[in-house]
């Protein structure tokens, strides 16, 4: 990973990290969904040691990784589930999402909606938005109004095009149009939670 690359992640741990931080209280539950190794969830665990984390990801390796990091760590306030987001049923006060891919930012706030819960996401992915079992694009009224499927994946493709390695003409578009997919799923969601916040 390149320094400059590097430098990126860590503003974007420690925004979702400062965000959180101020809309947690003691005794909240914190679910980091599609954790990862923890890399979220670990910080957040340290940070808020009155509330209780619970990093939710299916991939086993990165699971055993992230536990292996809290046990270092002494954490006591941390839990693990191996399973798809899905598959999560507990009470819970904020949902966190850090590069949840694809559709899978939209299945977060999806169930932190259903939950009540606050929510803090940074998406990425949006190149690999299509349609699923759940979910049919483009989602909101106003956009499939406007937008064929065909030119919403377009646009999401473009959205995708802010990489460092690329010509700076290149990131400029990614850059412009990387607002529409997180508008198109702000109006898609009637937002009967009291926070909600898209990080990119």
């Amino acid at each position: 990973m390149s320094n400059i690359r590097a430098v990126r992640k860590m503003q974007q741990l420690n925004n979702l990290v400062a965000m959180v931080a101020e809309l947690a209280r003691p005794g909240y539950t914190i679910v980091d969904f599609c954790s990862g190794t923890g890399h979220v969830g670990i910080v957040l665990a340290h940070t808020l040691p009155d509330c209780q984390v619970i990093l939710i990801e299916n991939k086993e390796e990165s699971l055993v990784r992230a536990q292996s990091r809290s046990t270092q760590l002494g954490l006591k306030n941390i839990g693990f589930i191996q399973a798809n987001l899905d598959y999560f049923t507990g009470p819970f006060q904020i949902g966190v999402a850090l590069h949840a891919c694809g559709v899978a930012t939209d299945m977060v706030m999806e169930h932190c909606i259903q939950a009540g819960a606050a929510f803090v996401i940074s998406p990425c992915c949006y190149g690999f938005i299509q349609n699923a079992v759940k979910f049919k694009f483009p989602k909101s009224k106003q956009f499939e109004e406007t937008l064929t499927y065909k030119e919403h994946m377009i646009l999401c493709r473009f959205a995708d095009q802010t990489a460092i390695q690329l010509p700076p003409e290149r990131r400029l578009i990614g850059t412009v149009y990387n607002f529409l997919p997180v508008l198109e799923q702000s109006q898609t969601h009637t937002m009967p939670c009291k926070h909600f916040r898209l990080c990119n």
